[in-house]
């Protein structure tokens, strides 16, 4: 019981993921881009064959865009004139609109950095239950240092899987000044992206664990893997943030220019269209109109520059005036708190799980004084309480990233203590 084996994973202190992680998810939600970009579920539903014509909304997209198109696919539909049906959306034609959209606007704060899965969990719930409710948009309120990638590009996923519903980012600027890292990724995800004037996007350098630095030939090997698989998934993942911006019609060589320091960035006209291209592919005839920004530097845009160059939609000054631009000035504003709540939970865990650290560290203490076998025997008694509580804890909340088999080796060891005790006790009677 010396040594209370909590193992916190390296990733939450330094907002990193692993090789394996990183590769996994980043090519899963790269797929899952492509796979959805440009579809979109609409809200009013014309019948190819009869003209019937439905207001309402879809509450549940199809598996692909490939599914929507086969016969006998059929999707959840809330009408207005006849309630929930299942279409068969090949034999409908569909158009954006807000006929049959309940007057409200739902409000996803994403707040702090995004460390925990416990509160992406709670992001994915939130996001669907909110589009299903038929809104008139969903407002994805950004205000963060970026933080776990896997994670970020779990909410992207779910971003881009809401098909039925516009969902806008709103970067609000507060504590950490706007969409910065992982943060710039979930923006990016969204339909439509806006910020208010004292804001900044980008920076979205993928952290990777490493190795420290060492003269050792086998070390100078190992860190030389690691810096080769960190270049392959900072390519994986340039590439999606490309994906992201390029689905919205934003310079996708700008989004890489944010992951990649060595990228530089240049526009130029050409046929009176904006290009942004890196220099050794500029054509003796383009005229350059501005450099974005030079080799060494992550893009970084204020939001003036972000919507400048097309990565932002809009300038706003508050929420309110954000949505009188969208013309939902009037709509019934609702605050998702899911996310809060998981975070408050959170809190409460970590604080709790300190708690039992100290007591621990206490009772260790105390078993060093301990000159009676009653008084060892409350003390370890109350040491198997603290380690089975941890335990459950561990087992609940994975975001604490202790080793579940530790603390039951630890739990072990204080349990064969209690009944040495009691063995002795006994002998000596």
């Amino acid at each position: 019981m010396g040594h209370i084996l909590l193992k916190r994973s390296a990733r939450q202190k330094k907002m990193s993921v692993t090789a394996k992680e990183a590769k996994a998810v980043i090519v899963s939600v790269l797929t899952c881009v492509f796979l959805f970009a440009g579809v979109c579920l609409s809200d009013t539903f014309t019948n190819r064959q009869t003209s019937e014509t439905l207001h309402g909304y879809a509450t549940v997209r199809p598996s692909s865009p490939q599914a929507s198109q086969t016969e006998g696919v059929q999707t959840n539909v809330r009408t207005q004139e006849k309630g929930n049906l299942k279409l068969n959306l090949n034999e409908w034609e569909v158009s954006r609109d807000r006929a049959g959209r309940a007057d409200k606007v739902m409000i996803i704060p994403v707040e702090g950095p995004i460390l925990y899965e416990i509160e992406t969990d709670a992001f994915e719930e939130a996001i669907k239950a909110a589009a299903d409710l038929g809104p008139l948009l969903i407002l994805v309120e950004i205000d963060t240092p970026g933080g776990r990638v896997d994670l970020a590009q779990r909410m992207c996923a779910a971003i881009i899987k809401t098909a039925n519903c516009d969902v806008s980012a709103f970067v609000k600027g507060g504590q950490y000044g706007g969409a910065i890292s992982a943060g710039a990724a979930v923006a990016l995800a969204c339909n439509k992206i806006y910020m208010a004037n004292n804001t900044v996007i980008g920076a979205a350098t993928l952290v990777t664990d490493s190795k420290d630095k060492t003269q050792s030939r086998g070390k100078d090997r190992e860190r030389s893997y690691t810096e080769v698989v960190n270049e392959k998934l900072s390519s994986v993942w340039r590439a999606y943030l490309a994906s992201l911006a390029q689905q919205n019609n934003r310079p996708g060589l700008l989004a890489r220019a944010m992951v990649d320091s060595s990228i530089e960035v240049i526009e130029v006209n050409e046929a009176s269209k904006r290009l942004f291209i890196e220099p050794m592919n500029k054509k003796p005839d383009q005229q350059i109109v501005r450099n974005w920004n030079k080799a060494g530097s992550l893009v970084t845009l204020t939001a003036k520059e972000a919507v400048e160059c097309t990565i932002a939609d809009g300038l706003v000054n508050s929420r309110q005036e954000l949505l009188r631009q969208l013309e939902a000035g009037d709509a019934n504003v609702v605050t998702d708190n899911k996310i809060a709540s998981a975070k408050r939970e959170m809190s409460i865990v970590n604080r709790r799980v300190e708690e039992i650290r100290k007591s621990l560290d206490l009772k260790i203490k105390q078993l060093q004084y301990a000159k009676t076998a009653p008084k060892a025997l409350g003390i370890l008694s109350g040491a198997r309480s603290d380690f089975e509580t941890l335990k459950g804890l561990a087992q609940k909340y994975p975001d604490l990233h202790i080793d579940v088999a530790a603390v039951e080796d630890e739990l072990n060891s204080v349990n064969a203590a209690y009944e040495s005790v009691i063995t002795e006790t006994k002998r000596h009677k």
